[in-house]
């Protein structure tokens, strides 16, 4: 199979090619006055022309299509890395059945602590003062 680079090139060739030959086309067409010394230069140079145009076009679609379908199987299998990467840490972060959860037992710990008595707290009063005392 030809190379994108190929396919890419020889497209614009044709298309340069079909451009030429609609100019010299053109040229003939336009030295000849009448209609019947024009009509074989117009369906030579026109058919010619429309063919060149057409197989260039359908070549740098085809190779654009390519590079397409290429970027996409990449963007695909990347897709699938970080779908399977997600998975995994899903499962790393799951609890299996039966075991509780990492947030279950730091509540716990969290409402031990708050239930255990702690050291007796000596309660401070501020000094008030009354204005008789100033």
């Amino acid at each position: 199979m030809i190379s994108t680079r190929y396919r890419v090139a020889t497209a614009f060739t044709l298309i340069v090619a079909g451009i030429v030959v609609a100019i010299i086309g053109y040229l003939g067409v336009s030295k000849e006055t009448e209609v019947a010394f024009q009509l074989p230069y117009f369906a030579s140079a026109g058919v010619g022309a429309l063919m060149l145009l057409g197989f260039g076009g359908i070549l740098l679609l085809n190779s654009q299509l390519e590079t397409d379908s290429d970027r996409m199987e990449e963007l695909e299998e990347a897709v699938r890395q970080l779908s399977n990467e997600v998975g995994r840490l899903v499962d790393e972060l799951t609890p299996q059945r039966g075991t509780r959860p990492a947030r279950a037992v730091a509540a716990e710990k969290e409402k031990a602590a708050k239930d255990e008595p702690a050291a007796p707290r000596t309660r401070r009063t501020r000094a008030v003062v009354k204005k008789e005392d100033v």
